[in-house]
């Protein structure tokens, strides 16, 4: 995935970079945390803390996990891509990369660090710790599993440190196993008012104003007031005023906003200006108005849930909304977008995790009585696991003549894959109330024989063809993966 990164202002992180490069050159800490509230920062300074090391040969490698879907990756999947960028950035580790996966298949994420990471680093014998950042940490969901695991690495702070960042303090948060690991934590604070000044004052020159009527040094000084040192505040409000498809000019936004006595770092944070932004972007004057408002919710609530790219078709199959509305409303959220999508794919539709801040999506899930654009994430579950289960029907039975030569699209492999998830995240666990759904009802109806050819469909999803698990293997355990549904 690509990413509009956020530019580092010139020693706006200063005496953060210094404290942070002081303890890695004194500490025998293996890890590194800096944390702190969504939209403070942490992905700017680690994307400037990568450039810092590689330009002194210390850096190992740098992952940002916010930026494709983890969901469907585990722990070894990760180490396997942090073992990719050791061997881009240090090519004389490429060979330990070689036998470690000759020998980490089917092991333990123990000995895929082990393997993959010390090892090809150890080879190395550089004079000093390399260092390997992994971004957005909290973004992902087995990291509880990784962090834990780095306790093998302790005593080899001299070969290989790491670098996390995170919402939240994990020994604070009593994250399992983090007593094991040697770890030292760095609270990251907002940003000065002069480095949110300087950003306000350089980016505000670019928008387009109407009739020369543009931002004054007292709206600049607002905008900072208002900003609570938090740069994707700041990064947000330039791009509301730069959005050249709003109704408003940019000077009416913009009076709107330093209109506001609420200052960001109160329980609300982020909140009172994505809800200002998404009153703008779909507001609700009128019966279309509130149509579109309906629309947005499904739109965003598939996304937060969805699992997979797909193409636009598919997804608007599956989410229940016009292929026209989809790219209407796909348009629409660009302006709030902190993450874009690799060249070519512009058009297809992404999980939310991937295009939008967590401080984003944190607001949209947040069901206070201010929220009207509130969306709940089970329900959300709920309709995409029906929508995936009805595709199942399009199936063929397993020993029908269409069985060999049927060509599965793309929206049924998303269905064969997901629905599981879906349906088990968006229904009751009470064997009664699971009867009375729709979704059970839908299953039921479902032929034994389409049942058989979804679990072996499903069996081959997860496990492709490779030495021992022929067509014959993925067969026996699909109708194993049958009996047991």
């Amino acid at each position: 995935m690509g990413r509009k990164w956020a530019e580092y202002l010139p020693d706006s992180r200063k005496l953060d970079v210094e404290n942070v490069c002081k303890t890695e050159s004194t500490s025998n800490n293996l890890v590194l945390c800096i944390h702190g509230p969504a939209g403070i920062g942490k992905s700017t300074l680690a994307r400037h803390l990568s450039d810092k090391f590689r330009s002194a040969g210390r850096l190992a490698g740098f992952a940002f996990l916010g930026a494709f879907s983890t969901q469907m990756l585990g722990p070894e999947a990760i180490v396997k891509m942090i073992a990719r960028e050791i061997g881009s950035i240090h090519p004389r580790a490429i060979p330990k990369i070689v036998e470690a996966m000759d020998q980490c298949h089917s092991t333990s994420l123990e000995n895929h660090l082990q393997k993959y990471i010390l090892e090809p680093l150890r080879s190395l014998s550089n004079p000093q710790p390399l260092i390997i950042i992994i971004d957005a940490m909290d973004e992902w969901q087995d990291h509880a599993a990784f962090i834990e695991a780095l306790a093998l690495l302790n005593s080899e702070s001299h070969v290989v440190k790491f670098i996390i960042t995170d919402r939240l303090n994990p020994c604070a948060s009593h994250l399992p196993g983090i007593e094991k690991v040697s770890i030292y934590t760095y609270a990251l604070g907002p940003m000065s008012k002069e480095s949110i000044k300087s950003y306000f004052e350089k980016h505000l020159a670019t928008v387009r104003w109407v009739a020369g009527r543009k931002a004054s040094p007292a709206d600049i000084e607002k905008l900072t007031e208002l900003s609570g040192g938090l740069p994707v505040w700041a990064s947000t409000v330039i791009a509301l005023l730069s959005y050249r498809f709003s109704e408003s000019p940019p000077h009416e936004i913009l009076a709107e906003i330093v209109g506001s006595r609420r200052q960001v770092g109160g329980p609300d944070e982020l909140g009172e200006l994505y809800g200002k932004a998404l009153r703008r972007l779909f507001p609700s004057s009128n019966a279309q108005s509130l149509q579109a408002r309906k629309y947005f919710r499904w739109y965003v609530g598939t996304t937060l849930v969805l699992q997979e790219t797909l193409s636009l078709s598919d997804f608007s199959t599956l989410a229940g909304i016009p292929p026209h509305l989809t790219t209407i409303i796909q348009f629409t959220l660009s302006a709030l977008q902190t993450r874009s999508p690799p060249p070519g794919s512009e058009k297809m539709i992404h999980p939310a995790t991937l295009l939008f801040h967590p401080s984003f999506l944190d607001y949209v899930q947040s069901t206070t009585a201010e929220n009207s654009f509130a969306i709940s994430t089970f329900d959300s579950h709920l309709a995409l696991g029906l929508t995936c289960l009805k595709q199942l029907a399009s199936l063929p039975p397993l020993h029908s003549s269409l069985h060999h030569n049927f060509p599965l699209r793309a929206i049924q492999r998303y269905a064969v894959k997901h629905w599981p998830y879906h349906v088990s995240n968006g229904t009751t666990r009470s064997t009664y109330q699971w009867s009375q759904t729709e979704h059970c009802l839908t299953l039921q109806a479902i032929s034994p024989g389409t049942q058989q050819q979804w679990a072996i469909l499903f069996c081959e999803s997860l496990m492709p063809a490779g030495p021992g698990n022929g067509p014959g293997w993925r067969m026996a355990q699909g109708r194993a993966v049958w009996y047991q549904l």
